[in-house]
């Protein structure tokens, strides 16, 4: 068993400056994924130079030089300054500000400034995002800078102290005191403070990063791009249903010109009017993250989104108000069916081939339903693409001037878009209307959080035809199970922990993201049914509210008020220790060591040298005037004690 031997003394001022450090790199940690590579590295090559002046030689740049650097990167940031880009522009100066700062020879202010750049950070941080990392971050930081600050006061009194290693882990045992009050404090105040959708510094807010995603006009082979794609866009709670009714319904294409399919006019309707699909009812509750388009995803089939100006469109598709810049939230309602009843289309629409198209793809559909009906004819067609001659693929697609006619008879393999562009062209060449759906397939359920994790990368194209008597029905001619889409039983260690790790983050998203003023009365309303706290919507009740959160903040402030005493005492207790811990070090150094049954008298009485046994009985006698009529070390009796030291 290997044994650590722990130093017996610390000196304060190394304490400092290491803590100092790991303050520095978790506040540069917490935004290196927001800014840019460049800056980055500059910090890491400051912090690196500063750790080798500091410790390897002696040696700090001059103060006026390092004030000419830090003007000169402020004047750089201002003639760079996009308002787009405001808080990420000031969060890289600060950061380089930080390095600079390393550098100086720090006193006590340098120090207190270093903490207050990487308080800063944070704040930046939480302009740019609310996930839970930035919650870790503030937790470290807020405990790392509490016990910081008070080992800085003792570090201002005498930065060469060095003190035994049990007194300096109770100081920091203490010091948790301050976190330790304050987080409950802090979570109480965030649950009571009134709420608003409208908040002040919204506008310091950069818009969330947005991902790739479905638009009104795909281009064969542009799919393969999502698909490479493995971070989140979907999370939708709900129960689990079965996988085969997995399909995330979100744009509707009819138009294919023979390389791309866009979207033709789009015809909106009331979101009141009853909509012709039978089947069971899904409730879901769905957060998509920013992309770069304004569809909205839900379950196939929807028929209901209550997001604030959404629209709905007579092929089941929804849209937003604006782009979609931000993680948003919307409830959804969907019908389980394959089919959408509707009576009558505009069939030119949705036969019209693109011009040119290649003689051999309808001699080939001829072929296919020669003497079939139209079901059948849509069996045969997808046989044929699911007969083993051609495979699935997302490397080196065909992306030509003829893209089907060459999937078709040449490269024969392709994603989820050559399959269904492919299998929509030959229906429509046998006189079937056809349009294609792009959304996502499949998705990870989470028994614990209760939803489905849907990724980038399980972005899916297939295919509607429309049926007479029966309406559009799906079809999906890409080979392959729903179990690629959804099933994470082959999935390994890294796979689970991420699963995990996205729980976390969907909770903190729900529960503190996403706390409103409804949420604030539900809570209230709660409280109201389980205490029995009469009329709370009465005048009386509302008295009553107040004075309850009143004395909650009171009860909060009065804990933080005896943990500053506390830490307070402790620091006198501290300075007693530590001015005696001096005194008997100097006299060991001279060869005098004090026996565990001398007093302080006795020891300093049994010096054979008059000069040092006057100075050292003066420290005796001053020190124990104060410690046996237990009072406090003030600031002046502190000074005169170590000024006797010196001459001890």
């Amino acid at each position: 068993m290997i044994r650590v031997n722990l130093p017996s003394s610390i000196n304060i001022e190394q304490g400092v400056k290491a803590i100092t450090y790991t303050v520095s790199l978790i506040g540069f940690s917490s935004i290196s994924g927001e800014i840019g590579l460049s800056y980055s590295l500059s910090f890491l090559c400051l912090f690196l130079l500063s750790l080798f002046f500091e410790y390897k030689r002696r040696f700090y740049l001059p103060r006026w030089v390092l004030n000419g650097l830090s003007l000169s990167v402020i004047g750089f940031t201002v003639y760079r300054l996009e308002l787009s880009e405001l808080v990420v522009q000031i969060i890289e100066t600060l950061l380089i500000l930080l390095g600079i700062k390393l550098l100086e020879e720090k006193k006590f202010r340098d120090y207190m400034q270093i903490y207050a750049i990487n308080l800063l950070l944070l704040t930046g941080l939480g302009l740019l995002s609310l996930d839970i990392i930035f919650s870790v971050y503030l937790l470290v930081l807020v405990t790392l800078l509490t016990v910081a600050t008070v080992l800085l006061t003792y570090y201002s009194e005498s930065p060469e102290l060095v003190i035994k290693r049990d007194i300096a882990l109770k100081i920091i045992l203490k010091s948790m005191y301050i976190p330790m009050l304050a987080i409950p404090l802090t979570v109480l105040m965030f649950v009571i403070l009134p709420r608003t959708q409208y908040p002040i510094f919204s506008f310091l807010n950069r818009a969330e990063k947005a991902k790739i995603g479905f638009t009104d006009n795909v281009r064969l082979g542009g799919v393969s791009g999502i698909q490479e794609d493995s971070s989140a866009i979907l999370r939708v709670n709900m129960d689990r249903i079965d996988p085969e009714h997995l399909y995330w319904r979100g744009v509707a294409l009819d138009h294919f010109d023979g390389i791309s399919w866009k979207s033709g006019t789009k015809e909106p309707i009331s979101t009141t009017k009853p909509i012709p699909v039978k089947g069971i009812r899904v409730h879901q509750t769905i957060y998509l993250e920013p992309y770069e388009n304004i569809y909205l995803f839900a379950l196939d089939k929807p028929i209901y989104v209550s997001l604030n100006r959404a629209r709905r469109y007579t092929n089941l598709t929804f849209t937003s108000f604006g782009f979609i810049e931000k993680r948003i939230r919307y409830e959804a309602i969907s019908i389980l069916s394959d089919t959408i009843m509707e009576e009558r289309i505009d069939e030119e629409r949705y036969l019209k081939l693109p011009e040119g198209l290649s003689p051999k793809i309808k001699d080939l559909v001829g072929q296919l339903i020669k003497g079939k009906g139209i079901e059948e004819g849509i069996h045969a067609i997808i046989g044929f693409l699911n007969s083993g001659s051609y495979r699935y693929s997302l490397e080196n697609l065909p992306i030509t001037k003829t893209p089907i006619e060459d999937f078709l008879f040449k490269f024969k393999y392709g994603n989820c878009e050559y399959f269904a562009s492919a299998c929509a062209i030959m229906l429509r060449v046998a006189g079937i209307p056809t349009r294609l759906i792009g959304g996502y397939k499949g998705g990870y359920y989470n028994e614990v959080g209760r939803y489905y994790l849907v990724p980038q990368k399980n972005a899916h194209v297939w295919v509607e035809a429309y049926v007479r008597g029966k309406g559009w029905v799906r079809v999906d001619p890409t080979p392959g199970s729903i179990e690629a889409f959804s099933s994470p039983i082959k999935a390994g260690y890294l796979f689970r922990m991420g699963l995990f790790l996205d729980t976390l983050n969907y909770y903190w998203l729900v529960s503190v993201i996403n706390y409103n003023l409804e949420k604030q009365l539900n809570i209230i309303h709660t409280l109201k049914m389980n205490l029995k706290i009469p009329g709370i919507k009465s005048l009386k009740g509302m008295k009553k509210g107040v004075t309850y959160g009143v004395m909650l903040i009171l009860g909060g402030v009065v804990l933080s008020i005896l943990a500053f005493f506390l830490i307070r005492a402790s620091k006198n207790d501290y300075v007693e220790k530590s001015l005696l811990t001096q005194f008997l070090q100097k006299m060991e150094k001279k060869g005098y060591k004090k026996e565990k049954s001398q007093g302080l008298e006795e020891f300093v009485l049994s010096i054979g040298e008059d000069k040092l046994n006057d100075n050292a009985l003066l420290f005796v006698k001053e020190f124990e005037k104060i410690f046996y009529q237990d009072k406090p070390f003030t600031g002046e009796e502190k000074k005169r004690l170590k000024e006797i030291l010196k001459k001890v």
